[in-house]
């Protein structure tokens, strides 16, 4: 059976996580969303591919993470070509599969294990799951007797079903002729889900119900819930060298050629990535996951964050609840707000709208190659653009876009 990873979507409401890396390429612990999907496709599937934009649309730091894929898995990647949705991208296989094939979308989490079954199911299948919140997804109607797909709903206003489309598919190529017949939606795309309406009523779609921690990575918080999520089912698993001051309380895996210096206090869960040095006299608190070749300084406290490959935290620095993306430096004395001062939920915008994170602490969201001068501030909700500089004594209380040069003294001597 072949396997078909839709990751051509652009991410935007990933920004800045995005403006460097492909939106599938989001961290978990010390890999990554899509290879740890590949990882196990791989054990039922014997051909995969990845579906990703066209040649014109791919910021050249994306090229890495698709060659580390194809090196590490043998993936074969496909272009999705001029076409947008994820109708579109099916259409760019139509030639290539001729036989049942899995589908999933490159954004989601969940437990892997369910994999297999949806691939036990004779015939087509799609795999739903319960959420709180159903009108912002794909509503799934279905005949709760059989289990049948009668029509999915994308963002009802209204909604009598808590069972959304969990992006996780068993196809026949009949699929194909389906994608042939959809029209462009109002979004402007090819939707897979109207050609499921489609289908529907020719050919039947078994539904598959999901129990278990499922998230549509859309958001740059859910990079921080997923990691959670998994954190929680580690056991400790030391490798790397760790000083005889340093103490550790709970699960805590720490890679080989990591190193943790005196006087550090982990608090687990945590992930310490290889090559990462930590301390001394630092404070790693729950739920933080350092991918790999990290620096945390002497006297830093890092609280349930995200911080990617080569991201530099020195000296007397403060981060929680926050992503810090790959090969930012962080200047000495970078303090980073993780709670209002009302403390209300922390807001963000996301795609020029503000919008509740449901998190009552969330710090910032830093993109890639990123840098802050020493002693600044920034406040909670905030994201930082990739390639952005920040100087030294800001406070930064609004997003400061990728690229850009950003000092709260010039902003205040303007005003």
């Amino acid at each position: 059976m072949k396997a078909v990873i839709l990751a051509a979507g652009k991410g935007e409401r990933l920004e800045p996580i995005t403006h460097t890396r492909p939106k599938p390429f989001v961290p978990i612990l010390g890999s990554t969303l899509i290879e740890r999907t590949v990882e196990e496709l791989k054990k039922f599937t014997n051909e995969i591919f990845v579906v990703i934009n066209n040649g014109n649309e791919v910021p050249s730091t994306y090229l890495s993470f698709y060659k580390r894929l194809n090196q590490r898995y043998g993936v074969n990647f496909i272009q999705q070509g001029q076409t947008y949705g994820t109708a579109a991208a099916l259409k760019s296989l139509e030639y290539l599969i001729n036989d049942e094939f899995l589908l999933i979308y490159g954004d989601i989490y969940f437990d892997l294990n369910k994999v297999k079954d949806i691939i036990n199911v004779e015939g087509n299948a799609i795999l739903g799951v319960e959420v709180s919140n159903p009108r912002e997804y794909g509503v799934i109607y279905y005949d709760n007797e059989k289990d049948i797909l009668s029509k999915i709903v994308e963002k009802p206003n209204y909604s009598e079903s808590n069972v959304i489309n969990a992006g996780i598919y068993k196809f026949t190529p009949d699929i194909f002729t389906y994608v042939n017949k959809t029209r462009l939606s109002e979004r402007g795309e090819y939707e897979l889900t109207d050609a499921l309406n489609i289908m529907v009523k020719d050919i039947q779609v078994k539904v598959i119900k999901y129990t278990g921690f499922w998230k549509d990575i859309g958001r740059p918080w859910h990079v921080i819930d997923v990691n959670k999520d998994i954190l929680s089912r580690i056991k400790t698993d030391i490798r790397g060298k760790v000083d005889d001051k340093v103490k550790i309380i709970g699960d805590v895996i720490i890679e080989e050629g990591a190193e943790v210096l005196y006087g550090t206090y982990i608090e687990g869960p945590a992930y310490i990535g290889k090559n990462s040095i930590v301390g001394p006299n630092s404070y790693i608190r729950k739920n933080t996951v350092l991918v790999g070749n990290n620096r945390i300084g002497a006297s830093v406290e890092i609280k349930e964050s995200i911080v990617m490959e080569y991201a530099k935290i020195p000296h007397l620095s403060y981060v929680g609840d926050s992503i810090i993306c790959e090969h930012v430096n962080l200047g000495a004395g970078t303090l980073v707000a993780n709670l209002r001062f009302d403390e209300k939920e922390v807001r963000m915008t996301i795609k020029g709208r503000r919008e509740s994170s449901e998190r009552r602490k969330l710090g910032t969201i830093i993109g890639g190659y990123a840098k802050t001068g020493i002693n600044v501030s920034i406040l909670p909700g905030i994201k930082i653009g990739a390639y952005a500089w920040i100087y030294p004594g800001s406070v930064v209380n609004r997003d400061v876009a990728a690229n850009e040069k950003f000092s709260s003294l010039q902003e205040s001597k303007l005003s």
